[in-house]
């Protein structure tokens, strides 16, 4: 009995986290297991894979897993752009998501009706209980419930060895997941099917497929310039996003001046005026499309106008 899992979510997320106390608990319940995590510079909020496969009998090969019979997904903005990962799950396998949306709204983003579904908010219940939103102890015990082990007690003893620190919260957190995790069964499964595809093991994976550029299509001067940021959206990288209130926001533009990415922008907005005149005026905006919801101008802001808001 093998089972291979990948692990896709964002840096700072605990997904390596989360693989090495699944693969220490499943030791302790007398499995092998290997976890591998595979990521490029570390940042918080770049995407993050790891592979996890546990087994009755030793794990001589260590290739990355190919066709998973588990993805768990830390972030339900990721769906899209790793696609090829739920399509690479075996049929029977399972998606375990954390999402707050409903379990219809779910089917329809995963667009598979040959694996199981298993939906959480795992953000919300680590926000209940630990006081952050780190998903990996609830997403351990929804992994633990669909596949019947490592058992909960082996993964407290695995938090015990691997944070040292705050057990008994990030266990109150992988209990209520493996109590409350929604399972959708799949409508059908055909005998002998085969995965739509598999995962790609080089760093495309994280980034996205490149663009290959013939010697025709380069410039005849020889030069070639980087695509640079702007071809290199960040936006889905963040948990919250920052909202602003312009009444109290005084123009002092300090978000726009410490932010790291550029993502604070200027706009002229229409603003009625107290004889009923409508007028033009600049106000604060934030460029989504690259904002990675650091908090820095929630953090900057002198009066206060800039809140974080939860988007997963």
């Amino acid at each position: 009995m093998r089972v291979e899992t990948v692990w896709l979510g964002r840096g700072g997320q605990g997904i390596v986290t989360a693989t090495y106390i699944v693969a220490n608990a499943a030791v302790i319940d007398g499995f092998y297991a290997l976890a591998n995590p595979e990521f490029g510079a570390e940042r918080r909020g770049a995407p993050v894979k790891a592979f996890l496969t546990i087994d009755k009998s030793p794990i001589e090969d260590q290739e990355p897993v190919k066709t998973p019979d588990v993805v768990v997904i830390f972030d339900d903005k990721l769906i899209d752009t790793m696609r090829f990962a739920i399509d690479a799950v075996k049929p029977g396998g399972h998606v375990i998501v954390n999402t707050a949306k409903s379990p219809e709204e779910m089917k329809k983003i995963i667009g598979r009706n040959d694996v199981y579904l298993v939906l959480l908010d795992a953000v919300g219940i680590a926000l209940k209980h630990v006081g952050l939103p780190v998903p990996n102890g609830p997403l351990a015990g929804a992994f633990s419930k669909v596949m019947g082990f490592p058992r909960l007690e082996s993964i407290k003893t695995a938090f015990e060895t691997q944070l040292g620190k705050a057990v008994e919260e990030n266990f109150a957190a992988t209990k209520e997941a493996y109590e409350t995790a929604l399972v959708v069964p799949p409508e059908r499964v055909e005998q002998a099917a085969k995965p739509k595809g598999v995962i790609s093991t080089t760093s495309a994976f994280l980034t996205g497929p490149y663009e290959i550029v013939g010697w025709p299509e380069v410039s005849k001067a020889g030069a070639v310039f980087p695509g640079s940021s702007l071809f290199y959206a960040t936006g889905g990288w963040r948990l919250e996003k920052p909202v602003i209130d312009h009444s109290k926001c005084i123009m002092c533009r300090k978000c726009w001046m410490y932010c790291p990415d550029d993502a604070v922008v200027e706009a002229w907005k229409e603003v009625q005026g107290p004889r009923g005149r409508v007028f033009r005026m600049k106000v604060i905006d934030f460029d989504y499309q690259y904002c990675k919801g650091c908090a820095v101008c929630a953090d900057v802001c002198p009066t206060g106008a800039i809140k974080m808001v939860r988007e997963i």
